[in-house]
């Protein structure tokens, strides 16, 4: 569309947006990708707004990920820019409340996308728990649809930096982390080997409120089934989802002194803001890579590399990481001892 008039910070964002959903492969650029621009481009009043709402980008990443998973067509083939959606095309012609001929501006199209409550903004705000309505009221006041003393009134009963809207898991943003390497294990604990296949911990990260580690899998031969990370839903009509494993399951579990475990066979849905009542393993992300080898007796080279989340801390001892992968008869465990981590935690609090 050639109609639009964006000032420079909303054509900043529009083409974080654009680039943002090619990236991700979707093939179309909808409100939620617009949602994702603003905010990672976000400077002065949209900033403060951004920090209000915990709306970093990374947040609205995932969020928009969990979108994609309920979505699917095909009216983009792949050739050209991404295209917008109607919705987000009306969202950046939403005119300036105190100048019609004025360029739009971020909050005009802030005010445009949240004005549809199906928008995909407003279900990825929806997702990580930030109320569109309550938004909304704060974008009227760089809209100038609110007076400063409403605006004073208004933050008082909505401020969320107390952490109503911060996620429970995963590390605040400029929080110090304490890292655990094993440079003389070759920089990555071996957890299990087989013919096809060998498991290694590379690192782990702590903070105040729970620690994250990796895993990594890399095959030695060709796998006949790729692994899977975590149980499948399966819905079964006027039933709660049944979580279905095979022998593709990488099994994860992690063991406390205390007696305690998390393992993936179970999933916690880390989108909602209820903190769990008991400790918890949630997957923060997965990525494959996949080198053709060149050789008729190795077709192809893989690594799988996942990133977990453990909540909360667990008590002082040794922990115990078991591994198990049936389809590549891949088992094994291996010990490590979190206490000098914690210890280096507390001092640094001192």
């Amino acid at each position: 569309m050639q109609d639009r008039n964006l000032d420079d910070a909303a054509q900043s964002a529009l083409t974080v947006a654009l680039e943002t959903a090619g990236a991700i492969g979707d093939d179309q650029c909808g409100t939620e990708y617009l949602l994702y621009g603003i905010m990672a481009t976000a400077t002065g009043d949209t900033a403060e707004l951004a920090d209000l709402f915990a709306l970093d980008a990374l947040r609205i990443e995932r969020g928009i990920h969990v979108l994609r998973a309920h979505r699917f067509s095909l009216e983009h083939d792949g050739v050209g820019p991404t295209p917008l959606t109607d919705r987000a095309n009306r969202a950046l012609r939403t005119p300036r409340a105190d100048d019609a001929e004025g360029s739009t501006g971020v909050f005009e199209i802030l005010h445009g996308l949240l004005e549809d409550e199906s928008s995909g903004a407003c279900q990825v705000l929806r997702e990580l728990g930030v109320r569109p309505t309550e938004m909304r009221r704060l974008v009227a006041y760089g809209t100038r649809h609110m007076t400063k003393e409403e605006l004073d009134e208004l933050l008082e009963t909505l401020d969320r930096r107390t952490a109503d809207h911060r996620p429970w898991w995963g590390p605040r943003p400029g929080e110090t982390l304490e890292t655990l390497n094993f440079p003389d294990q070759g920089g990555a604990v071996q957890l299990a080997a087989s013919e096809s296949a060998v498991a290694r911990l590379p690192t782990v990260a702590v903070t105040p409120e729970g620690f994250g580690l990796t895993v990594t899998i890399e095959s030695l031969r060709p796998w006949l089934l790729p692994p899977v990370l975590q149980p499948v839903e399966v819905l079964v009509p006027g039933q709660a989802p049944e979580l279905v494993d095979g022998p593709e399951l990488f099994s994860l579990e992690l063991h406390f002194s205390d007696g305690t475990f998390v393992s993936n066979r179970s999933i916690w849905p880390r989108w909602t803001q209820d903190r769990p009542d008991r400790p918890v393993l949630v997957s923060v992300g997965t990525r494959t890579e996949i080198v053709d080898m060149n050789d008729r007796r190795r077709s192809e080279h893989r690594l799988v590399t996942s990133d977990w989340w453990v909540w909360p801390l667990p008590p002082e001892g040794p922990i115990e990481l078991r591994v198990s992968w049936s389809a590549e008869s891949l088992f094994g465990s291996a010990s490590f001892d979190g206490r000098p981590m914690l210890a280096a935690l507390h001092s640094g609090d001192r």
